[in-house]
């Protein structure tokens, strides 16, 4: 099996401030069987956790985890522009540095949200002094995604590495089996056979719902009553699939892109 790299989406998941706040301990307790199980990975936080939860994120890189930005709020990028993107990014990017007391080197958007509408992105990412994105799912999905997108790692005009999330499927078939609602609820063979599949520079991706099966079920808009129950299904088991993968594995994310090396196809936007 591949070394898949494991990465958690830190963020607040709750409709709003009325609802119990348990995304802080659901995380320490993942950390603490991720630990004994010989993990370490890369943890996206989101900016208003940082600001909020500053304590929780210190001991996340106590850990020995790497810490990147999972955007300055949870909100998709072509509903953020650029200015404001560049503005918020730099203060949510500086607040973390200063909480875990080191540079941060890694940027994944909310919801895969670099997509066509929002490939100005990258270049204010460099600017800010990133050297890596995971923030692309070169394939189609209900929420964003890329086709046509490339699938392996590259180089954004700017010089921003791209880390695409992993696809897996024939054709326009294809889906990131290794992340989210789609690693709890495929078929657990289906999972094995992704994960032995994996390229080396592949990571899945989680977040602290995914591993809380009593957290109070409520509707999310944005997926429709279907989908709301879909986000509720196969928490339970979701911990021993992820520790299934990533057993013993301590490479990061940064640790992929000095893999990686300089050489690089650069990928740019097809004229319109």
């Amino acid at each position: 099996m591949s070394a898949v790299v494991f990465t958690l989406d830190l963020e607040d998941h709750r409709p709003d401030d009325s609802a119990e706040l348990r995304f802080p301990a659901v995380t320490d307790a993942l950390l603490d069987d991720l630990e004994k199980a010989g993990v370490i990975g890369t943890v996206f936080v989101v900016g208003e956790v940082v600001r909020d939860q500053p304590d929780l994120v210190a001991r996340v890189a106590a850990r020995g985890h790497e810490l990147g930005l999972h955007g300055a709020t949870h909100t998709p990028l072509p509903d953020v522009g650029p200015d404001t993107f560049r503005t918020a990014t730099a203060e949510a990017m500086d607040r973390l540095a200063q909480v875990i007391q080191a540079p941060v080197a890694g940027f994944r958007a909310p919801i895969f949200s670099l997509v066509p509408d929002s490939a100005w992105a990258p270049e204010i990412l460099t600017d800010l002094g990133f050297t890596y994105s995971s923030s692309v799912l070169p394939a189609r999905n209900p929420l964003y995604g890329w086709p046509g997108a490339p699938t392996e790692p590259f180089r954004w005009p700017s010089g921003l590495v791209e880390i695409p999330s992993p696809i897996f499927g024939v054709g326009p078939a294809n889906v990131p089996l290794l992340g989210g609602v789609y690693l709890r609820v495929a078929p657990m063979p289906l999972i094995r056979w992704a994960a032995k599949k994996a390229p080396d520079h592949a990571w899945l991706y989680s977040h602290p719902y995914d591993f809380d099966p009593g957290e109070e079920r409520w509707l999310l808009p944005e997926v429709g009553r279907l989908g709301s129950r879909v986000m509720w299904w196969g928490r339970k088991g979701m911990k021993d699939r992820v520790v299934s993968i990533v057993k013993d594995t301590d490479r990061r994310m940064i640790d992929l892109v000095s893999a990686l090396g300089d050489d690089l196809p650069v990928f740019e936007m097809a004229a319109t």
